[in-house]
């Protein structure tokens, strides 16, 4: 058994839980951030920028980031037992977003009651489509075709029967030469509100990959993915974008390339908590 400590991970998740922290408290002390609203999938958010899911995984920020200005938080990604221990969080004027493992192992009814669990604390699902556990989905085209059907069916009869709009998107990756333009036409084709393109290998957050961002032609190859798949995607899907955003002009870039939304993870954990009123500005 190979007991080797990874402590560049370990170093990571303790930034991270220092960054909540002093998030927590810098949201108690704030008034209200600074406000740029946009408006996408139908919903008004007081500001473009916004947090990605593992960050305050279960939303002890949740709707009060707005005092940051930061325009929605993207809680998890939750699996089945995390969603139904969710509560009701009003304080605050940030959408809030749920992320959804999807879990290869999971039935599509399994899957379906799980966000159906979610969508009553949601202004929009999201479908983790970049986990650990939803990685053998991608390598099996028919069945991931009927899980997104059967989800997007369940999203439209709780929008009917609940008199609310809650949009439905996916996360997908998007690294160098590799976007995913197969899923993404899924995604069209069955009429998901939106696409989170994850720029990023993902976690851990370390200080090198967090250097690494500042390249000029890495956040160019981002911004070229964005305006692909805007063009692929048509005007009528919200496209967010996340990785490597560290500076107003990364934002500036990122939107003027298609996307409509901008989340953070990594630069809030290096940055101050008042990063989104700097994006901003």
């Amino acid at each position: 058994m190979d007991k080797r400590i990874d402590w560049r991970a370990l170093c990571s998740r303790a930034v991270q839980r220092l960054a909540l922290e002093l998030a927590s408290v810098a949201c108690a002390c704030s008034g209200e951030g600074h406000a740029r609203p946009v408006t996408a999938m139908g919903l008004r958010f007081p500001s473009p920028v916004g947090i990605a899911a593992g960050f305050d995984r279960y939303g002890r920020l949740a709707r009060r980031v707005a005092a940051l200005g930061f325009g929605f938080n993207e809680i998890g990604s939750l699996t089945a037992n995390e969603v139904a221990q969710l509560g009701v969080m009003h304080n605050g004027s940030a959408r809030l977003g749920i992320s959804l493992t999807l879990d290869a192992r999971q039935a599509s009814a399994e899957s379906r009651a799980m966000l159906r669990a979610a969508w009553p604390y949601a202004d929009y699902l999201m479908l983790n489509l970049i986990g650990p556990t939803s990685a053998p989905l991608l390598s099996q085209s028919t069945r991931l075709r009927h899980l997104l059907a059967a989800l997007c069916e369940e999203q439209r009869q709780l929008n009917q029967d609940g008199r609310r709009r809650v949009p439905l998107l996916a996360k997908l990756r998007c690294m160098p030469e590799r976007t995913p333009f197969s899923i993404a036409g899924l995604l069209v084709e069955l009429g998901f509100d939106g696409l989170l393109a994850a720029h990023d290998p993902g976690p851990p957050a370390t200080a090198e990959r967090y250097r690494a961002w500042q390249d000029a032609q890495r956040q160019a190859q981002a911004c070229q993915q964005i305006e692909d798949l805007r063009r692929f995607c048509g005007p009528d899907m919200a496209l967010l974008s996340v990785g490597g955003v560290q500076t107003a002009d990364h934002l500036r870039a990122r939107m003027s390339a298609g996307a409509e939304l901008v989340q953070v993870h990594t630069a809030f954990m290096h940055q101050s908590p008042w990063l989104a009123r700097r994006l901003l500005r």
